[in-house]
């Protein structure tokens, strides 16, 4: 019999140290089979609640730590995801990420994340370590990797179609037709031009936001019978980053004819943007209008504050969590939604963004109309 400190709750002796404790140890403490110990730390509802409450106080207090490559030869669950990233750092996936550790952590799963810099070898790379570790299951917002069927994948962002367990990602197409229509129906503008990141499709990847973007700002332009012209699609060479933007801004209002409003692609292309105008002089909402298909942090606070699309980026996160927990559960259980969301069969989530509105477009603010 372990000797050691009594627990006050029950009254059960406790070892000197929490070393590496095995689960007969814990069965002998707790007096009960070593199985019901198994099942209970695994909330098998064969055992009386109460029963399980009690064996899993106690193994925590004892420190018991399970052997997971020993339970994952039993099960054949590892009992950990993968969340595969391009670039952590960027707010959207951290906040995706949490969504997705909310769902799955509560199902009894650790997510293990992985950063690829938006590399296709660094993704293949995690991916093999993924593997490697056994993971039930995988999230990735993907750079263009190649799969294989090892563990169910749920895509998040960039899409791959006929690919894995399911899709989730941002109304991009009708988001960019809403920054449009407020343009046009609005205010009036017919010079739209559009300010987004390079798309070079890989041969994989058919539905990455900024392609998705691109092709909302065609087709909203064309339902308005307004031209796209040429010199109005511009992006940075650099990708998503301020300098990109700048640069592209000064090659739009540089033109014979500039535009008189300009949808951007993301938050960091629109401070970009920003800058650039107000540094040669332009009078954002003014002379010209800017709208943001992401709302930047603390946008309310910009001089002017930035009409913008809202996304809801941890409950997409949330969203992919559970369509990843359905697949691993039984495979074929519908999607939770929730009021943001509309699922497309099959396995497919859009999350629809929402408009805020205003200086940056030529609004007046809502002190403004008080006044």
């Amino acid at each position: 019999m372990l000797s050691g400190p009594q627990d006050e709750s029950n009254g059960e002796e406790l070892p000197q140290s929490k070393r590496h404790l095995t689960l007969a140890e814990v069965a002998e403490v707790a007096g009960v089979s070593t199985s019901t110990v198994s099942r209970a730390l695994g909330d098998n509802p064969r055992i009386p609640a109460a029963t399980r409450q009690r064996i899993r106080k106690l193994a925590r207090d004892l420190g018991f730590e399970p052997n997971i490559s020993a339970r994952s030869l039993r099960t054949r669950s590892s009992k950990l995801v993968g969340v595969v990233v391009p670039d952590i750092a960027i707010p959207f996936y951290a906040t995706a990420l949490k969504g997705a550790q909310d769902v799955l952590e509560a199902a009894g799963y650790q997510v293990v994340v992985m950063n690829t810099e938006r590399d296709v070898q660094h993704e293949a790379a995690a991916l093999r370590t993924l593997y490697a570790r056994q993971v039930d299951g995988i999230l990735i917002a993907t750079s263009g990797g190649y799969f294989s069927d090892r563990a169910p994948v749920v895509f998040f962002d960039h899409i791959l179609r006929d690919v894995g367990a399911g899709h989730v990602s941002a109304d991009n197409v009708g988001g960019i037709g809403m920054l449009v229509d407020h343009l046009v129906l609005t205010h009036g503008h017919k010079r739209v031009a559009y300010l987004g990141a390079p798309t070079r499709p890989t041969q994989r990847i058919e539905h990455a936001p900024a392609t998705e973007r691109l092709e909302g700002f065609r087709s909203a332009m064309g339902r308005h019978r307004l031209a796209v012209r040429p010199e109005y699609l511009v992006s940075g060479d650099s990708g998503w980053t301020e300098r990109s933007a700048e640069e592209a801004v000064g090659i739009l209002m540089d033109l014979e004819e500039p535009p008189t409003a300009i949808v951007v692609a993301g938050d960091t292309l629109a401070l970009g943007a920003l800058r650039r105008l107000r540094s040669s002089g332009w009078r954002v909402g003014v002379d010209v209008a800017l709208v943001s298909f992401d709302d930047p942090v603390s946008s309310d606070l910009l001089d002017p504050p930035m009409t913008a699309l809202a996304r809801h980026d941890r409950e997409l996160g949330q969203i992919s969590g559970q369509m990843l927990l359905n697949q691993l559960n039984q495979g074929g259980k519908k999607t939770t939604q929730t009021q943001h969301v509309e699922a497309l069969p099959p396995n497919e989530v859009r999350v629809p963004l929402e408009l805020i509105i205003r200086r940056s477009c030529g609004c007046a603010s809502e002190m403004e109309e008080r006044a």
